[in-house]
């Protein structure tokens, strides 16, 4: 595996701990803090911008009691300066 690729598998990973622990600030040292930054959450029309996608993240963390996600990763790609994860997500919010 390259070292990009652990990387990139290592961010995501970083990614889903702040998730599950509803750790906001955690979730900022992973994500693009740039304007180009997108979110889509489900059901939901895309969020761009870091400081709204953080506080999409901060009204579901504010209305969510217990949170548990188990992420299989698909797919993984990583080209020049531009990686994805593809990831299925199963989560349990109450």
């Amino acid at each position: 595996m390259s070292s990009d690729r652990t990387d990139v598998l290592a961010a995501n990973t970083a990614f889903y701990r702040a998730f599950e622990k509803k750790d906001i600030e955690a979730m900022s040292k992973v994500w693009s803090q740039g304007t180009g930054s997108l979110c889509i959450h489900p059901g939901r029309d895309v969020i761009k911008g870091w400081r709204e996608i953080s506080s999409s993240w901060e009204m579901i963390f504010k209305n969510t009691q217990y949170l548990e996600i188990e992420p299989e990763i698909i797919a993984t790609e990583v080209r020049e300066t531009i990686a994805y994860v593809v990831v299925l997500e199963k989560v349990l919010q109450v």
